[in-house]
């Protein structure tokens, strides 16, 4: 896939030529698509679908741009939720292990101290 971005060749073909344009854009968005792997493909392919959903629903470009716009909001706003939801577990994760690895520190030193202390000699006449 050709990698260079020219927008001032896209926007004009915008202009004098819808269908080309839509064409191209389509033709890009397979190669994209193409290159990814079996399930990015799919996730692509069904994000693309809900793209080219709200454009033809904004009736414009900029109803469009909006549209899209907001979906992008909404999935930050995911996604950030999702980091704070991780992040809380993580530090509840880290109290946890923290409190464990102290008790099995004094409890393997209490083992140790244990083994350490002298045994008392056998009673029954050895």
């Amino acid at each position: 896939m050709d990698t260079d971005f020219d927008f001032q060749d896209w926007a004009q073909l915008a202009k004098l030529s819808p269908e080309a344009f839509e064409a191209r854009r389509q033709e890009a968005i397979a190669a994209f698509l193409a290159g990814s792997s079996a399930e990015h493909r799919r996730l692509g392919h069904s994000l693309q679908r809900e793209i080219d959903f709200e454009i033809r629903r904004a009736g414009s470009p900029q109803l469009a741009f909006a549209a899209i716009a907001k979906m992008m909001r909404d999935q930050m706003d995911f996604l950030c939720e999702e980091m704070l939801s991780l992040n809380s577990a993580l530090t509840e994760f880290d109290a946890l292990t923290r409190s464990r690895a102290a008790a099995l520190k004094a409890a393997a030193a209490a083992v140790v101290g244990a083994e350490a202390e002298p045994q008392p000699a056998d009673s029954r006449g050895s």
